[in-house]
Parts: C-alpha cells; structure tokens; sequence
C-alpha cells in the first residue's frame, strides 16, 4: 500500500463514519492519482435513464468498499433502478493538484449531469487550494471539502525520513545566499523565468534547462524577453519532495558536505501555480531544512501558512508582496526581498540566520510534531459539516 491508498483508504473510512447508514458513499479517485487524464480515465458507452436523457460516464477507480446493493432501497446499483428518493454521496479526491475547470471541463460536465438525475445525489470534491476554482465548482452544485492535503502527506509520509537526522537538522556554514529551483517553466509555470529576470542569479544558485522536459520548448521561445542562461545544480531527476545532500558538478556527484541545498540561506519557493493560493511539497523543503524563504504562490499565501501554525519573516525583511494581487507586482515585490539577501555578505546572514533560528526551530517542530494531526482534524471537521448538510 503507498501513501496515496493508505490516506485514501482512511478518508474513505471518514466518510462512512460520518454519512447516514442508507447513503450509497462511494470516494473515487484519478487512475493517475493526481487529476483527471482522458487517457487513463476513460469513458464507456453513454447510456439513456429512466428519464430518456442520454448519459454519459468517466470511469475512475473507486476506493474502499464497493456496495453493489442500494442501501436505501435495495435494489442493484449496478442496473440503475434506484428510486427516487434513494439517497448517493460519491466524493472525488482531487486533493493534490489546483482544480482547472477550463482544461478538465469534460470531467466536471459528466459529473454535473448525475445532479440533474432524478435521484437524490451528493457530488463531494476534497480540494487543497483557495481560488475561484473553488468558487464555479459550487455554483455548479458541486460540493467542495477543503482541507491542507498537501500539508498531511508530506508531515505524514514524504518528508517523515529527514526527521532527527543529523545531516538534515545541523546547521552548516553559509555558502550560498539564496537557492531557486526551477524545472518545469512553461504554461502555468512559465512565471519562473520571468522572476528569474527580477533577481541577481549570479548572487545565489539557481536552475533554469534549457528546454522544458514536458514541451521541450526553450526558456526564449516561452519568455522572449528572457535574458538568463541555462545553469544547473542539480541533476534533476528527483522529486520535489526529495532533498538531496550530495553536491553535483559536470555530471559527476561529489559526496561530500553541505550540499547546496543546506549549505544556502534563503529557500525561494516557486510553488505550481501562482493565480490562487494551491500550497505543494516545495514549501516544506526550507521547513525540513531550517531555511528561512520566501513563498512564490497565489496573494495570500504567506498568511494561509501561518494560519496552520507556523512562522514567516516579517522581521527580517517586507511580506508585503504576499498582500499584492497583481502577479507582476507580486513577483518584482518577492525578487526585492531576494536582491536584498543578494546584496549582504555571507557573515551578514550567518548573523541573521542566528537570530532567526527561534522561527526555524518553531516550523521545523511543528512540522514534525501536530501539524499532520491539524490537517487531518481539518478534513474530519468539514467531512463531519458535509455530511450534516447532506443530512438535513
């Protein structure tokens, strides 16, 4: 069982602790796990109802117990002849990557027609993320549970090895002013090149291909204006969640301490996207780390991180650029913090690093010590509210 299925199986174990007994409760997930893919989650024949609609289906993997019976009235689900006033609640976990109506419209356009059956049906949507996404979703009957999902996977399962480890937890000396890791750079991405563009790379260490891995286009044909060369720390075939302690030059690995990663001050966080507030494994990586960072997300993202409990640097330097709508405002606002910690020295820093380590140690223990427990409270509070609304 991975960490996907083991937190599947237990959201789908909230559910039917929380719905009524004769509810059809059913949690069904993406073949892929992250998001709908037309070519993993495909579509059968459409079928015609009772009513003479034509329907149609997207077949996804269900988790947990599959009742062939209805609970309401017995009869099996499968022939579609359930009554009126039998009663379904099918959840979709869609947890891990931000919603997109637009590219997925197929998707929520099948699962919307089962709200104009005549039966009695709840369409739950597990969501991370705050943005306007969110917001069509329930418009269109939809209902959506939010909860840090990202958040509990990581303290949970991805991040839970670097614990109390001392290559991980001791603070080595400062030999870099800043790291900003840059793979993917195109569509929803391409942002990084331009922030790139606002700051000094060559005060800090920075990644930037020299074509995108998934469109292969090069970073000037996605940002014409570009004027930063392709540079590499890393070789770049691991994830996001993984935190490497070997140093990488010229295709050779040089085993030895600190990496670049532990070795530098301040952690920039290009997170996924940046037109909503969608927080992913990037922003735990300074947090595992003891890094200070500044966070590249939706307005907002900052003060959606504290509101879990942990602690930013507003003491330091200005956070205003999480207040600031506008994302070319927002990024030139983030890439000042950055072009400041470029311009002092690496004693300087050494120095401020000192007197912010009350705030590292802070996020690193909370982290690892009832952040999870937070995050999964959070969803068993909003299951518990759906459920009580699909009750009544």
């Amino acid at each position: 069982m991975d960490d996907f299925e083991h937190i599947n199986h237990r959201i789908s174990d909230l559910f039917s602790q929380h719905l009524a007994g004769n509810v059809n409760s059913q949690l069904r997930r993406f073949h892929n796990n992250y998001r709908y893919d037309p070519n993993l989650d495909i579509a059968p024949p459409p079928w015609t109802g009772k009513d003479g609609k034509v329907r149609n289906e997207i077949t996804l993997c269900n988790v947990g117990n599959v009742h062939k019976m209805c609970k309401s009235c017995g009869a099996v689900i499968r022939d579609r002849k359930c009554k009126s006033t039998c009663r379904n609640a099918f959840s979709f976990q869609h947890s891990w990557e931000p919603v997109d109506t637009v590219l997925d419209a197929y998707f929520w356009d099948v699962q919307k027609q089962k709200l104009d059956r005549p039966i009695d049906w709840s369409l739950n949507v597990l969501h991370s993320e705050r943005s306007s996404e969110i917001d069509k979703l329930t418009d269109q009957g939809f209902k959506p549970i939010h909860w840090f999902a990202n958040g509990y996977l990581c303290a949970q399962h991805w991040y839970r090895l670097y614990k109390d480890i001392n290559v991980v937890t001791e603070y080595k000396p400062l030999r870099h002013k800043f790291v900003c890791a840059n793979r993917l750079i195109d569509d929803q991405r391409s942002y990084r090149i331009k922030f790139l563009n606002m700051i000094n790379v060559n005060q800090g260490q920075y990644s930037l291909l020299e074509s995108d891995p998934n469109t292969h286009r090069t970073p000037r044909e996605i940002y014409p204006d570009n004027q930063i060369e392709p540079h590499s720390f890393d070789e770049h075939d691991n994830s996001s969640a993984w935190i490497n302690f070997e140093n990488w030059s010229n295709n050779e690995v040089e085993c030895f301490e600190p990496s670049i990663w532990k070795s530098s001050f301040l952690h920039v966080v290009p997170e996924t996207v940046v037109d909503r507030i969608h927080l992913t494994e990037k922003i735990f990586k300074p947090i595992v780390l003891k890094q200070p960072f500044v966070l590249l997300n939706g307005a907002g993202g900052l003060e959606y991180l504290r509101s879990y409990g942990f602690k930013t640097f507003s003491d330091f330097w200005s956070e205003e650029y999480d207040t600031i709508d506008n994302l070319d405002q927002r990024l030139q606002s983030a890439a000042n913090v950055v072009n400041y910690v470029g311009s002092c020295s690496l004693s300087e820093l050494e120095q401020m690093r000192d007197k912010m380590k009350p705030i590292l140690e802070h996020n690193y223990n909370w982290f690892y010590n009832g952040f999870a427990d937070k995050c999964w409270a959070e969803l068993e509070t909003n299951v518990s509210k759906a459920s009580e609304t699909r009750a009544s």
